[in-house]
């Protein structure tokens, strides 16, 4: 894990495991989180990868994509990016960034870089659904990615998110709680009728018996 995140932060350690566990995972790291909005669940690749370095942007610590959606998380915050000229803000600081240990300890300084991170990874998606909220409900030149993330976010038990540290690769399996549910069955609801050219659906009792995580495909279009 801590391989992977190398870039997202100053480390090259994990603390150290309990006798007879697997080394590579601290168990005292959580890897599944609940906010508000969405629960979280982040995995990491045990295996060697080969890192685009172009496809970051500068001081950026690392990023998620799912279809044309991508979030870009840096020390002091993140945001939410519908397209190349259309960024919205999840977080606008992150406190862990710049918070370390009494005793100055090496160790103590890269277990709170990882937490840093990861909090910072989780809290960024525990705000999408607010923020697609408010995007679908004030739209900008992307109202269709942003309709269309929130319905495969209604429609599926859980959305795979990939993301992309300096390190290597990793997943982030999101789903909605009953507040980030209400917020975009809202948002849709409030356009549900047709407007122009466009048209929407709306999704108020939608539900879905699935539980496999499902990932938007690359190639995904609205």
């Amino acid at each position: 894990m801590s391989g992977i995140l190398a870039g997202c932060a100053p480390y090259a350690h994990d603390a150290p495991a309990a006798q007879g566990r697997d080394s590579t995972i601290n168990p005292a790291i959580p890897l599944a989180l609940s906010g508000q909005d969405t629960l979280v669940r982040l995995a990491f690749s045990r295996h060697d990868q080969t890192v685009e370095p172009g496809q970051f942007q500068k001081d950026e610590l690392c990023y998620l994509k799912a279809g044309e959606f991508r979030i870009d998380c840096y020390s002091d915050g993140s945001s939410m990016n519908l397209g190349p000229t259309d960024s919205n803000d999840l977080l606008t600081d992150n406190p862990m960034w710049i918070i370390g240990p009494a005793d100055g300890s090496q160790l103590s300084v890269e277990v709170m870089k990882l937490y840093g991170v990861i909090f910072l990874i989780g809290g960024s998606l525990d705000r999408v659904p607010g923020a697609l909220a408010d995007y679908i409900q004030s739209p900008g030149q992307h109202l269709g990615e942003a309709v269309a993330l929130a319905e495969v976010l209604l429609s599926e038990k859980r959305v795979q998110f990939q993301g992309y540290a300096r390190g290597g690769n990793f997943t982030v399996a999101v789903e909605l709680t009953d507040s980030g549910r209400d917020k975009l069955t809202d948002a849709l609801d409030e356009v549900g009728e047709p407007s122009g050219s466009t048209q929407f659906v709306t999704h108020r009792q939608r539900k879905t018996a699935r539980s496999a995580v499902r990932p938007i495909p690359a190639d995904y279009r609205p």
